[in-house]
Formats: C-alpha cells, sequence, structure tokens
C-alpha cells in the first residue's frame, strides 16, 4: 500500500518543504478531568487499576496545546493539578519538531531539559524489553518518524521508477529492480530491521513471523504473476480512479479520489504458507465534520492447527468526528487489535462536544460497560507569531534515548534537589493508594530499585 500510494502523495505534497509566509496554528487552553472505571477496565491488572482510578479522581490538567499542522510543530504546556490542593501542581513543556525532536522541560528537571528523538526510540523500546520485559515497542513502532524513517528508501525507489516509465507500463525488469531493493532494506537496512525487531519482540512464534515478514517484498512479483503491471487512470464526474492491475486484469490496488472523499484497497496473494495480507482505507467529508475507516489484516486464508490464525488485524473506524473545535457534535468509533504484534484490544467509543468547548468522550468495552471517560473543555486562543523550530533549536542537556553513566549522574544531581523541592506536596496531596499502586508498578518492572539506587 506504501508503494501503490506514495507517488500521489508525493505529487499533491510537491518537492520542497516550504511552508506559507505565517502558517496557520491550531491553539486551544484546556481543563481536562479523567474518570477510570476499575471494576470494567480492561487496561491492566486489576490489583492496580483501583490506586490508578483514585489517582485519576483525585487529579485534572490544566494547560496549551498549540499545534501547526504545515510545520509539524508542537507546543504543549500543562499543570497537573490535586484538586485537593492546587498549589501542589506539577508544570510540564514539550515542544518541538514533532517528526524529528521534541524538548520536555518541567521543575522537576532544574533548570535542564530532556530530549526526545523519535528515531531513537526503536533501540531504547528494545533495551526495556531486553532488560525489564516493558513493552514500549508496541509504541515505538507508532511513534513520529519511525515509520517514516523506515519507508522513506523504500518509497524512493518506488518512485524512481513509477516517473520513468513509458506510458502506463511497469516492466518486469523495472519490477525486479524494486523487489531486489526491497530486500535489501529488509535485511540491510538498520531503519527497516530495527522497526521489524521491535514488532516482533514478544511474538509467540517469531521464526514463523520473521520467515514471512521476509517474504513480503517478493508478493509484489506473485501479484504480478511474472508479468508486467498496468496502471490505468479514469476521471468521471470529479473523481479520480486509479487501479493497478496484472495481465489477468486483476486489481491488485485502487484508489478513488474526489473532493470530499478517498478510497484505497491493497490485496495481495498468500504466502507459501497461506498468510495474505489485505489493506483498505476511506475517508470522507462534509462541511462540518469526517469520517475515517482503516482495515488491515493478515490472516491464513487455509486452516492449520499447527499455525497461527491472525498474525495481524487492526480496525480503526470514526464516524462523524467533528473538524475544528468548538462545535456542537456526537461522534463515534471502534478500535480493535489482534494477532501476534498487538495487545488484543476491541473497545467502542463516543463523544460528545458542545458550542462552548465542552468534550466528553467514553471508551466502552464491547459488552457496552464504559471503561474510561474524558470530560472538560478546549477554549481556542489567537496563537502570536509562528510556530516553526528548527533543527539547530533542539536543546541538547540530556538525550533520554542516548543517556550514559556520566550523563545519568549529571541528570541525578541536577534533578533530585528539584524533585525534592516540588515532588513531596505532589505526592502528600494524592490518595494513598495512588502512591501504592505507582509503587506496585514501579517494582513490577524492577525499577523501582533502580530509583532507589
Amino acid at each position: 500500500m506504501l508503494l501503490f500510494s506514495t507517488a500521489g502523495v508525493r505529487a499533491e505534497s510537491g518537492e520542497t518543504g516550504q511552508t506559507a509566509d505565517k502558517p496557520a496554528v491550531l491553539s486551544y487552553d484546556f481543563d481536562l478531568r479523567f474518570k477510570l472505571e476499575a471494576e470494567s477496565s480492561s487496561f491492566g491488572e486489576r490489583k492496580y487499576l483501583q490506586g490508578y482510578k483514585e489517582l485519576f479522581d483525585a487529579l485534572e490538567i490544566k494547560g496549551n496545546y498549540s499545534y501547526c499542522p504545515e510545520t509539524d510543530c508542537l507546543d504543549l504546556n500543562f499543570r497537573l493539578i490535586p484538586v485537593s490542593d492546587p498549589e501542589a501542581a506539577l508544570e510540564f513543556r514539550i515542544f518541538g519538531w514533532v517528526a524529528n525532536w521534541l524538548n520536555v522541560s518541567s521543575p522537576l528537571l532544574g533548570d535542564k531539559a530532556v530530549c526526545f528523538q523519535p528515531k531513537d526510540m526503536l533501540n531504547f523500546s528494545i533495551r526495556a524489553w531486553d532488560f525489564f520485559r516493558i513493552p514500549l515497542f508496541h509504541f515505538a513502532v507508532l511513534a513520529p518518524g519511525v515509520l517514516q524513517g523506515a519507508w522513506t528508501e523504500l518509497a524512493e525507489n518506488w518512485w524512481n521508477e513509477t516517473d520513468s516509465m513509458r506510458g502506463n507500463t511497469l516492466t518486469v525488469e523495472a519490477m525486479d529492480r524494486i523487489v531486489d531493493g526491497l530486500r535489501r532494506q529488509f535485511d540491510h537496512d538498520e531503519r527497516v530491521t530495527k522497526l521489524v525487531e521491535a514488532a516482533t519482540k514478544s511474538v509467540p512464534d517469531d521464526e514463523l513471523v520473521n520467515n514471512e515478514i521476509s517474504r513480503l517484498p517478493d508478493l509484489l512479483p506473485v501479484a504480478a504473476d511474472g508479468q508486467k503491471l498496468t496502471r490505468k487512470t479514469e476521471n468521471a464526474g470529479g473523481t479520480e480512479t486509479i487501479r493497478w492491475l496484472n495481465h489477468r486484469g486483476e486489481t491488485i490496488y485502487q484508489s478513488i479520489r474526489s473532493d470530499l472523499a478517498f478510497e484505497e484497497t491493497l490485496t495481495l496473494p498468500g504466502s507459501a504458507s497461506d498468510y495474505m495480507p489485505a489493506y483498505s482505507f476511506s475517508r470522507e467529508e462534509t462541511e462540518k465534520d469526517y469520517s475515517i475507516r482503516l482495515d488491515v489484516s493478515w490472516d491464513r486464508v487455509s486452516e492449520d492447527e499447527d499455525l497461527l490464525d491472525t498474525l495481524l488485524r487492526i480496525k480503526a473506524d470514526l464516524q462523524h468526528v467533528p473538524k475544528m473545535f468548538p462545535a456542537d457534535a456526537e461522534f463515534s468509533g471502534e478500535m480493535l487489535t489482534e494477532g501476534v504484534f498487538f495487545p488484543n484490544y476491541h473497545y467502542l467509543i463516543s463523544g460528545i462536544t458542545g458550542t462552548d468547548g465542552t468534550v466528553r468522550l467514553m471508551l466502552k468495552n464491547p459488552d457496552g460497560e464504559t471503561d474510561f471517560t474524558l470530560t472538560g473543555i478546549f477554549t481556542p486562543v489567537p496563537y502570536e507569531g509562528t510556530l516553526e523550530y528548527m533543527i539547530g533549536e533542539i536543546i541538547t542537556d540530556y538525550s533520554l534515548f542516548a543517556l550514559t553513566d556520566e550523563t545519568l549522574g549529571e541528570l541525578q544531581t541536577t534533578m533530585v534537589p528539584a524533585m525534592m523541592e516540588t515532588l513531596p506536596d505532589f505526592v502528600y496531596a494524592i490518595p494513598t493508594h495512588s502512591v501504592q499502586s505507582i509503587l506496585d508498578t514501579l517494582e513490577k518492572y524492577g525499577l523501582l530499585q533502580i530509583a532507589l539506587q
């Protein structure tokens, strides 16, 4: 899907990264409360959840969120406030260029800042699992910049070949060059190999899964049946349809685009073990809202008791999400993950927003019981100036994913006095059960002893 669809994205986005003189910034002041239903929630072990439920009940978050879509830059300032003692609040600021780097500053860090670079997150998450069995890789593989970095050169190989096509035919020779490039990257490009390593860290049959991943490049020529691919483009009634077909006229990839709607599908043949990857995505817009649906599956198409039935299944469905806040709207959705790469989750989503900026968002389990609720208010505010950070503005006091014994010692020397000055009042203001749940979680992963040391 990434290969077939990126040529169109590239043409739309242009060759430069230039932005307007003053790109628009979305800026909101917010005031949020959270509620966790410990009895029905499937977020974690129940013995910890009661403490976290009390913690959520005892806190509110206030701050400002500013983001510029054109520059992909973020400035988030917020205070974690104990309701019983607002003066004990903890302050944080997260800002930077989302796909490349983010800085975190807080009175807890003294006068220093910690730099977070997504490209380093894969290695960090792999070590976190190897040493502490903390499954950070579930988030690392989806981090901004990680997927983009892994697939950039793959897409470039595709662009180079499709840009130089004569007419609308991708020859067998061109396809062979694409597949050879894919194989090299799957075998030797660290951006891809580390992504695969992180994604397969906790799978029950890593040999099977890694074999299936390594065979992915070969599915393209199999879909083409060893012959050329043809691209057909049709325009009718304001709708553009693009299809890639093999010599038998079978559609491998299709996209349909109009002013307010877009959909695409990809179907590849099964592997030697009969695992067939498939993908579909659709987006529809009105003047006020949009709806999106994503379906990804990687299932066996034949039964075998000795093999896994599903490697991956992801479903994300959001309906009637308002384009801008505040708005008088109701929206709904569903999210599901199954297989070996992510935990099995299934949640229903419902939300209500008001013209006064109020928001209510609920996550429910498949039985309709509410697990988690967010309530609050978002107030649009003007943003002065531009929101655009450059590489030279990275604060390199400490890199979170590249701490050495020396820099960790320096950070401790800075943090401990600052934490002793600001943290005790906050801890005293939250429920005792909450503190115990946090300590139990740290102990579960072996982090409590490290923190004490």
